[in-house]
């Protein structure tokens, strides 16, 4: 399998299918009693083997479903958690989770009927005034507004049926909830003040045992999952932090972890190699971006653009990707049809040094610090300074570690960040330009106008009405240059080759609970 280049006609998103990522800040630490690594050593494939060893670069932020934007926290929410609906890996679509059905009235009153006998980590029995204290703890977080802000009411009907009104129609609830922000606990948990960042307690088939800070997470199969079909098959799963991607790789060939989960593009051709192993391709939707902080050095929109062009993404690709991803100039991911290239910044030296030239500042005062989160993005990073030098900007590449990269993101100290962001639909997806975004991430897209287009978008029930709407937002966004788009991912995952049901989206998500161990 040689190294290539993805056309945008190739983005067959029907093709996506797995899940990862989360929310908020926190470090970890924390241990449950009880244990899950015991049982067959990693790397021993085979039947009677009852533990999957997964590397990770980094833990996640935080283990809360609020409290992050972390494709890392999101990956672990869905092993211990589940939400009214969810999104089908195959269709990236929202279907039916802990709801059994549901019916519209009046356009703006949806009625979700609760499946019976679904239990929670801690035994309670789910109800409705679990569902109506769960919605309306995401409603008070500001870290969840872009997800619940269209929840006008919140009642219980009877104890398994409960109504949600939208104060207008709105397209996308089924979407919203399906997303780890409106996911549901226990409300006699709720009520007690009970840490989740800590002790993650929900319906999910998987329930935590033990977090060692930087070091490994540990989850144990839930005997009472409601579900059947998508129960766990293996029954331990253990999560190492191993920083460095070379020994990931090193760990995964001599036995040690069964399955890598960023594995770099460095390390392929030794994948590929090593016939214990298998190497798989994603092609996602994961669009990587530098988010630059409009309310610092960054409200002129020339500034914005001058950067925008002066990036060689095919650069990007082949210098810190090893040729995997797809170049991309416009604000939202090819393959969503909302996406356009109209008023899109190309790269070119000579137009970014024209938009310099209508800035009229002073190239040295800029000093722009990037701040990354990883290796990999430390060579994109290294990339975008080479560009930028060109036209007088001088930049700095700072890693953090995840809990520190967020924190700062989040409190608007920052200059510029390389994060992505891969969500499951278009309308969804340009609701991270609305100002009400700001109370997340302070310097995001500060155009008030822009809540009134993505408004009118999100009421609009008719699909090709909609999606002329999300157009015009898109090619609006790609000329301000509020963030400016790199690439979309190709991601490569590693794993034994004697490890099944692995199924990996174009989101970035995981199915954990679907893997088993062939015979």
């Amino acid at each position: 399998m040689k190294k290539r280049q993805l056309l945008a006609s190739a983005l067959a998103l029907i093709m996506l299918a797995a899940c990862l990522a989360g929310c908020g800040k926190g470090g970890g630490g924390s241990q449950t009693p009880g244990g899950s690594g015991a049982g067959s050593s990693p790397g021993n494939s085979g039947a009677g083997k009852d533990t999957l060893t997964v590397a990770f670069s980094s833990e996640p932020p935080s283990l809360t479903t609020c409290e992050h934007d972390s494709l890392i926290s999101v990956g672990f929410n869905m092993m211990t958690y589940n939400g009214l609906t969810r999104i089908d890996n195959a269709t990236l679509e929202a279907v039916l989770d802990l709801a059994s059905d549901y019916r519209v009235e009046n356009d703006v009153d949806w009625i979700f009927t609760l499946k019976q006998g679904v239990k929670f980590h801690n035994g309670d029995e789910l109800t409705a005034d679990d569902v109506v204290a769960s919605l309306e703890a995401a409603k008070a977080n500001p870290s969840s507004v872009n997800y619940t802000k269209n929840w006008q009411s919140i009642e219980a009907v009877d104890p398994y049926t409960v109504k949600i009104t939208t104060p207008q129609p709105y397209a996308n609830v089924l979407e919203d909830l399906g997303f780890h922000f409106n996911w549901i606990l226990p409300k006699s948990l709720l009520d007690s003040g009970h840490n989740f960042n800590e002790e993650p307690v929900g319906t999910g088939p998987y329930k935590l045992v033990n977090w060692t800070s930087g070091t490994s997470l540990t989850f144990e199969a839930f005997d009472d999952y409601f579900d059947t079909e998508r129960a766990a098959k293996i029954k331990n799963i253990e999560f190492r932090i191993i920083p460095e991607g070379a020994s990931r790789t090193m760990a995964l060939e001599a036995g040690e972890v069964d399955f890598i989960w960023e594995l770099n593009a460095a390390d392929a051709a030794n994948i590929l190699a090593n016939s214990k192993v298998k190497l798989e391709e994603v092609n996602s939707v994961d669009n990587v971006i530098l988010f630059l902080n409009n309310d610092t050095k960054f409200q002129d929109p020339n500034l914005r653009r001058a950067i925008a062009a002066a990036i060689n993404r095919q650069d990007i690709i082949d210098g810190a990707l090893g040729g995997y991803g797809l170049v991309n100039y416009t604000s939202i991911s090819q393959g969503y049809a909302g996406s356009t290239d109209k008023d899109q910044i190309e790269y070119n030296v000579d137009k970014a040094k024209e938009y310099m030239a209508a800035w009229g500042g002073d190239p040295s005062t800029v000093q722009m610090e990037i701040l990354v989160s990883n290796e990999v993005r430390v060579a994109i990073a290294t990339i975008i300074q080479a560009n930028l030098a060109q036209i007088g900007i001088e930049v700095k590449v700072t890693q953090l570690d995840t809990a520190t990269y967020f924190d700062r993101w989040e409190t608007g100290n920052y200059d510029a960040v390389i994060a992505s962001w891969s969500p499951a639909n278009d309308l969804t997806y340009i609701n991270r330009y609305s100002v009400t975004r700001r109370q997340q991430y302070p310097g995001s897209y500060n155009n008030p106008e822009m809540d009134t287009m993505i408004g009118q978008a999100s009421s609009t029930l008719d699909k090709d009405a909609r999606v002329g709407l999300i157009q015009n937002i898109v090619a609006t966004v790609n000329q301000d240059a509020p963030q400016i788009s790199l690439y979309q991912s190709v991601w490569l995952r590693a794993h034994d080759v004697k490890l099944q049901g692995v199924t990996l989206s174009g989101t970035g998500y995981t199915c954990w609970n679907e893997m088993y161990w062939a015979d």
